[in-house]
């Protein structure tokens, strides 16, 4: 193809070398070479946009690290008021607890406390005899006190160890009347728990220079078929005078010492006892 090319131009070379260029070429080659030459209004509107770029990503990094170190101040406020927040101490340290059913319990206590700080503020303007009369007032409302909350405790059938807290109430009184003595032979005969009829039993006893109590206790024993209630009403009834057995506590231990069912302890016991006569 080059072969080709110069053959071309070596044939006619006369006609190129006969031409000749138009004298305004070289004037349009020259206007075009100056309006291409960017122009300075154009070379100045890019710099502003630059400028402009640079300063907004300018005042985003400073707002950001603004924003970051404002965060910082307030966690540091945060963690520092948590340190220096005080704890709340409770406001009842004394925790109080009730029986599932002791919602009359709570009443009747409300009432007798009301009924005792009316006594109390009376005393203060009262004469010394009028003094010792209120003073009586409060200790009665007290054992009285006592006495409703022993009694409801007893009577939870759903809670062995409130029955037994009951009994454990009913100790600390000096002395038992009807009432009490009849809610604790009942607890002794009939409660399903034994560690209960112990109790109650136990709280008899206390009461035996009583002589309605240790007649109640020789009736449990003979309506009694638990072996540990049993054992333990052998060993109080083996510290009283054989005159002082009734015939029905004298036939229950010749029962229980010939029985072949009977415990062994409870036996042995039986026997001490008969033994004396």
């Amino acid at each position: 193809m080059k072969d080709s090319l110069k053959k071309y131009i070596n044939d006619h070379r006369d006609e190129f070398d006969n031409l000749e260029v138009p004298d305004e070429l070289f004037d349009n080659i020259m206007s075009k070479l100056d309006n291409s030459t960017p122009s300075v209004g154009k070379t100045r509107s890019i710099f502003p946009l630059k400028t402009w770029a640079i300063a907004a990503s300018v005042a985003v990094i400073l707002s950001l690290g603004i924003f970051n170190l404002w965060q910082e101040k307030e966690i540091d406020k945060t963690v520092i008021a948590t340190k220096q927040t005080p704890k709340k101490e409770d406001e009842n340290p004394i925790e109080t607890s009730i029986p599932k059913n002791g919602l009359e319990t709570s009443i009747i206590e409300n009432k007798i406390q009301k009924n005792t700080a009316k006594v109390l503020a009376n005393n203060s303007s009262d004469s010394p005899k009028q003094s010792i009369v209120n003073q009586n007032s409060i200790l009665n409302y007290n054992i009285e006190n006592d006495k409703v909350n022993a009694i409801e405790l007893m009577n939870n059938e759903f809670s062995a160890s409130s029955r037994l807290q009951g009994i454990a109430l009913i100790k600390d009184f000096s002395d038992y009347d009807s009432k009490i003595i009849d809610f604790l032979s009942e607890k002794a005969i009939s409660d399903e728990n034994t560690n209960v009829r112990l109790a109650a039993v136990s709280a008899l006893e206390i009461q035996h220079q009583n002589p309605v109590v240790t007649d109640r206790i020789q009736q449990i024993f003979v309506q009694q078929n638990d072996p540990m209630v049993q054992k333990e009403l052998i060993s109080f009834l083996s510290e009283k005078q054989p005159s002082e057995l009734s015939t029905e506590v004298n036939q229950k231990l010749l029962s229980l010492a010939q029985d072949p069912t009977t415990e062994a302890f409870v036996k042995d016991e039986a026997y001490a006892v008969l033994m004396r006569y």
